[in-house]
């Protein structure tokens, strides 16, 4: 299993900040789509600097996966698919070969109590094992 943390904002004003900008609610908003690709962007940059921070070299993975997100920030449950699908995005290229259905077999979204977005990737032939 590999396994990253991603910290949120250090204040409670940056978090808030945090929620409003990257939850599905502002995309539902109508957000411009270049704020959406800056958005994009930075979130690649910071899963991938996660990734790297965990010891998480840049190599293909050579079997599908499950990958699960623990998130803790006040956002409920389904609010988060804008940051599961950049940080799933950012994983194309660097551990994963593709995001497809042949590789990614179950996504997962999930709370926590670690102050963090902990993400986990696990083996996953069947989505049922």
């Amino acid at each position: 299993m590999l396994s990253f943390i991603i910290n949120y904002p250090t204040t409670k004003k940056g978090k808030s900040e945090w929620n409003r900008r990257f939850g599905l609610n502002a995309y539902y908003a109508g957000k411009h789509p270049q704020k959406r690709r800056k958005d994009a962007e930075e979130l690649h940059m910071i899963a991938r600097a996660a990734m790297h921070k965990a010891g998480i070299r840049n190599r293909m993975l050579d079997r599908p996966v499950k990958v699960r997100f623990y998130w803790d920030d006040g956002l409920d449950c389904d609010n988060h698919a804008v940051l599961g699908k950049a940080f799933l995005d950012a994983m194309k290229g660097y551990i994963l070969p593709d995001d497809n259905r042949k590789w990614v077999k179950m996504v997962s979204h999930e709370f926590w109590d670690g102050g963090a977005i902990k993400v986990e990737i696990m083996p996953g032939g069947s989505p049922y094992a």
